[in-house]
């Protein structure tokens, strides 16, 4: 008598028929092992939507809006301690509404962060707008074309709401053209361009002024730093933000603006892979 196979039971019958439907049964079994292995190892590849590494929305990431060409090691490096930094503003940056009159964001922010800043803010002007000089020397474009002997490591263009009456198509234009020229004039530099930002319920006529100003600084490849969008003015604090006349901060709400700025560039300045997941 033969010697019975390990796998044989007694009883078992093991005759040609028995094999091929013992095979018949085998094919489908294995095949849904290879299956099961097959997506088995597709789940361990891929990760999934829940586990993904995902920007964490915040006020500071919508406010932020990096450009393509500029790397976060470039703005970290132009934001550093002791940067020679230049900002071309309106009234905002003049300080207007503060109690001084002449100490607003640019003042604040160039304080806190240690930076070497020359600092241009105008009130009435804005990248169209003459204010009450009625020439377009004191626009934007040309003060920056003023400042053309300075070695900035940052430029901030910062406004501007008092382009409020100016047609949508010729803003964007001409924000776009003054940008780039910021950027022909000091190619090492990092150029940011600042959009209108008010309290309530000023903010609100702002709202086309800042996609215009988004809008071109998007066509010349310049980070935006959109305060609209972060919600930094509320109807809770805009009381609390607002000097007297309504339209312009006063020292807290200056200073508040400054740390919101900042906020922004260290949000540009952060590498994509430090971001949280979600």
């Amino acid at each position: 008598m033969g010697r019975r196979s390990q796998r044989e039971r007694p009883g078992t019958r093991t005759g040609p028929a028995t094999m091929r439907r013992r095979r018949r049964k085998l094919v489908p079994v294995l095949a849904l092992g290879a299956m099961a292995i097959g997506v088995s190892g597709l789940l361990l590849i891929l990760p999934s939507v829940s586990s993904a590494c995902q920007p964490v929305s915040s006020s500071t990431s919508a406010s932020a809006v990096a450009a393509p060409g500029v790397s976060a090691d470039r703005v970290a490096a132009a934001i550093e301690p002791g940067s020679r930094v230049l900002i071309v503003g309106d009234s905002y940056t003049s300080g207007r509404g503060s109690t001084s009159g002449v100490r607003g964001w640019a003042e604040d922010i160039s304080e806190d962060r240690g930076w070497t800043a020359k600092i241009d803010g105008y009130p009435g002007t804005g990248y169209v707008d003459t204010g009450r000089t009625g020439s377009s020397h004191y626009t934007f474009g040309p003060r920056l074309e003023r400042h053309a002997s300075f070695d900035p490591q940052l430029v901030i263009v910062q406004g501007s709401q008092n382009d409020w009456l100016v047609d949508a198509d010729t803003l964007r234009a001409t924000v776009e053209r003054t940008l780039r020229t910021a950027q022909q004039t000091w190619p090492d530099a990092v150029v940011v361009a600042l959009g209108p930002s008010a309290p309530l319920p000023w903010a609100n006529s702002t709202v086309g002024v800042a996609a215009s100003v988004s809008a071109g600084a998007a066509a010349a490849g310049v980070p935006y730093v959109d305060a609209l969008a972060g919600r930094w003015f509320t109807s809770s604090n805009s009381p609390g933000y607002s000097a007297v006349d309504g339209g312009h901060p006063n020292d807290a709400g200056y200073q508040y603006l400054a740390d919101r700025v900042s906020e922004s560039l260290d949000a540009l300045a952060a590498p994509v892979d430090s971001s949280r997941c979600v």
